[in-house]
């Protein structure tokens, strides 16, 4: 029985396939071959991957966007509590170059009393400003310590520098200090030169205090360091207060009014410490 034209045009094309797919292995051996023997397709191979490498490179960009971003955002959680580290260590090591004041007082009483006793550390408490007194005449700001991190009221308050004040009020999460600027503030100090001691007052100025008990012949000069005399317990012995700024003897007054420059940064304080007293020196 003769085929149909259709019937014969399609068997046709099913040898004519046959033969394209046996053309195309044999041609894909030798050339396996030939790049197996004298690796002549690498340089073919070399081409295809570049002109694939855009395309891989966008479909691998966002995991990549996503891993840089995890790993930007894990260091710089790493380098934030690097520095809050460092800043706490550097607070440290500064509060403790303070105490050159206290031992060069000490050492002249050591000279005059030789069975004094030396004084047993302070425990200190790292903090940070939360808020400032809105009130321009209060000179107070609050911490965010309290209570619940064993903040006793009436400690002193200190930065890197020197004294700041000290806590007023407890709010459990937070505490309340007042600054050695403010009106309502009075703090006992000693004079390193020749250890007389007296008590400087707060003006409401950021930038100064005044002593205005000592008499006219007192020897005070400008320049002198002030640092805390201990005495009320309040304040723990030694540590800076400030400079003497200026010393003016007015006529016919009975007593001096010295200014004084604070070592601590009142104005623009961030960071401080509360300094809590042992339980030997309370």
């Amino acid at each position: 029985m003769p085929l149909h034209p259709q019937q014969r045009i399609n068997r046709f094309e099913k040898n004519f396939s046959a033969y394209r797919l046996l053309i195309v292995v044999i041609i894909s051996c030798v050339l396996m071959y030939q790049d197996y023997q004298k690796n002549y397709l690498s340089a073919l191979r070399v081409y295809l991957s570049a002109s694939l490498y855009p395309a891989q490179y966008l479909i691998n960009l966002p995991k990549n966007f996503i891993q840089k971003l995890n790993t930007n955002f894990s260091e710089r959680e790493q380098l934030l509590q690097e520095n809050k580290f460092l800043k706490k260590d550097n607070f440290e090591l500064r509060s403790k170059i303070q105490q050159v004041y206290k031992l060069e007082s000490e050492n002249k009483r050591l000279y005059a009393l030789l069975d004094s006793q030396p004084k047993k550390d302070n425990n200190y408490i790292f903090a940070d400003i939360i808020a400032v007194s809105p009130i321009a005449e209060k000179h107070q700001i609050i911490i965010n310590k309290g209570s619940r991190d064993d903040i006793v009221v009436g400690s002193a308050v200190a930065d890197s520098n020197g004294i700041l004040g000290h806590i007023i009020r407890d709010q459990i999460f937070g505490s309340e200090v007042l600054l050695i600027s403010d009106r309502e503030h009075a703090i006992p100090i000693e004079i390193v030169r020749t250890s007389l001691r007296s008590i400087a007052v707060g003006i409401g100025n950021y930038n100064e205090l005044r002593i205005n008990t000592l008499p006219t012949n007192t020897d005070v000069k400008k320049g002198d360091v002030l640092i805390t005399s201990g005495l009320g317990g309040r304040y723990p012995e030694g540590f800076p207060v400030g400079t003497v700024k200026d010393v003016i003897n007015n006529p016919g007054e009975s007593f001096l009014e010295i200014s004084v420059t604070p070592f601590g940064n009142l104005k623009t304080v961030n960071e401080i410490w509360v300094i809590q007293p042992t339980e030997g020196n309370q």
